[in-house]
């Protein structure tokens, strides 16, 4: 019996090695998202739920250390993993991550290697066996040119992105804001009115949250478990993070109120804006993705939001007939305050790709202050910890529109503003434990 509970498990980490190899690989190929090529590559291989879980811990965490594991790969041979084939990478990659951060022994290493040889096939590995013999029986030490470099190999981050953050918060406080990365956030999840009115569905969802009515946090995602994940299913609970939360809340949108909602997609803020107005009143929520907007639809009718009508459009020049009372503007940012949760998209931000998001950014806050009615209020919100993209954006706003003032927040959770600007509310990753984040809330006269 022993036997063949091994025999089980074995499979199982070989199968959730050949999800991950083939994740990894999509997301070189196609620059698919983390979770959007595990589940492509799930569906081909056709794992299951547990063989998926292993498979999701081995891409995120094989992602997250990126940097410093190719810097370990290229000391113990001449395979750059950018320059060999993406299912040889993918794994080469893993395997330094199980031997260098997992710490993972000997024997597991060579079983590990063993399946690597029934996935991708013992002749594509061939020529890389010295490389993997090197990787399992060396100790490389981190090599950098420079401090900045060490620190970006250290903290696993881009070195034009480590030189920006130092310069914003110093470097006591930068590199904390950099290691806080190099661990996934806790999930949040908040109670949906939608489905049950004033009463909160019965179960153990994690640490409830002082100050913050229907919210709870659980340190460790194998918290939701199958009683919680069927209340997922259901709508009767939103996975949605706590700042993502916090930013509903600021909105404040009251039952009858006409709502305009700006890069709406997926829908978690859709829906928490419907709660809050208790399916009273009217949403036009606006992407520019139809892709994006199926997937909206999905949700809000999962979560029993009934006053929503989506719109596929650019929100740089927005052309609607429908001035609200609230406007709720999230616009496509950096996600400098996700990377903990999603590293890949640490590797894909550029100096260039930032300033293009930046005017973006501008573009599509004047364009949707033109919706706002007399008297009514503006929130703007990113999941960017950047200045340049939050306080800088809104205050050229502001000069450029001097019939918006800014609006104090309810409630205030986060931390002050940067450039002087205490009204408007931060959340650090270091500091709050959930997304970097950033809210803005305007009125007009």
């Amino acid at each position: 019996m022993r036997d063949v509970e091994a025999y089980g498990y074995l499979t199982m980490r070989r199968n959730s090695l050949a999800v991950a190899i083939e994740a990894i690989s999509w997301m070189a190929y196609a620059r698919l998202g983390e979770r959007t090529a595990l589940f492509r590559a799930a569906d081909q291989l056709n794992a299951s739920s547990d063989e998926l879980r292993e498979a999701h811990r081995l891409v995120m965490e094989t992602v997250r250390f990126q940097n410093r594991l190719d810097n370990y790969i290229v000391q113990v041979s001449d395979a750059k993993p950018e320059m060999v084939p993406h299912g040889v990478s993918g794994f080469l990659r893993i395997l330094a991550f199980l031997k260098f951060v997992d710490q993972m022994n000997e024997r597991q290493l060579q079983l590990v290697i063993s399946s690597a040889r029934q996935i991708l096939g013992w002749k594509t590995l061939h020529r890389f066996e010295e490389t993997i013999g090197r990787i399992v029986s060396q100790a490389p030490q981190i090599q950098a040119v420079n401090d900045y470099e060490r620190a970006a190999l250290e903290t696993c981050h881009s070195e034009w992105y480590v030189r920006r953050i130092l310069a914003l918060f110093g470097r006591c406080d930068g590199l904390q804001v950099l290691n806080r990365d190099l661990k996934p956030v806790p999930i949040y999840i908040r109670f949906n009115s939608l489905r049950h009115g004033c009463k909160l569905p019965e179960g153990t969802f994690g640490i409830k949250l002082d100050g913050i009515e229907g919210v709870w946090k659980l340190n460790d995602p194998h918290e939701l478990g199958s009683k919680q994940l069927d209340l997922v299913k259901t709508g009767s609970i939103v996975i949605q993070d706590f700042s993502s939360i916090v930013s509903g809340l600021v909105a404040a949108p009251k039952p009858g109120d006409r709502v305009l909602d700006v890069c709406a997609a997926p829908g978690n803020k859709t829906g928490h804006l419907a709660g809050l107005m208790s399916n009273r009143g009217e949403i036009v929520s606006v992407d520019v993705s139809t892709n994006r907007l199926t997937f909206w639809r999905k949700e809000i009718r999962r979560v029993g939001c009934e006053i929503a009508q989506g719109l596929v459009a650019d929100a740089t020049r927005l052309k609607l007939n429908f001035y609200a009372d609230v406007v709720l503007v999230d616009p496509p940012c950096s996600n400098t305050g996700v990377f903990a949760k999603n590293p890949a998209m640490k590797w894909r931000l550029s100096p260039s790709h930032l300033q293009a998001l930046i005017v973006r950014q501008k573009q599509i806050l004047e364009a949707s202050s033109q919706h706002v009615r007399a008297g009514g209020t503006l929130t703007y919100s990113t999941c960017s910890i950047l200045p340049e993209e939050n306080e800088e954006v809104v205050d050229y706003f502001l000069r450029r529109n001097p019939d918006f003032a800014i609006e104090l927040q309810t409630p205030f959770v986060g931390s002050v503003g940067r450039r002087g600007f205490k009204a408007f509310q931060r959340f650090y990753t270091h500091v709050h434990d959930c997304n970097g984040y950033f809210i803005a809330k305007l009125r007009r006269s």
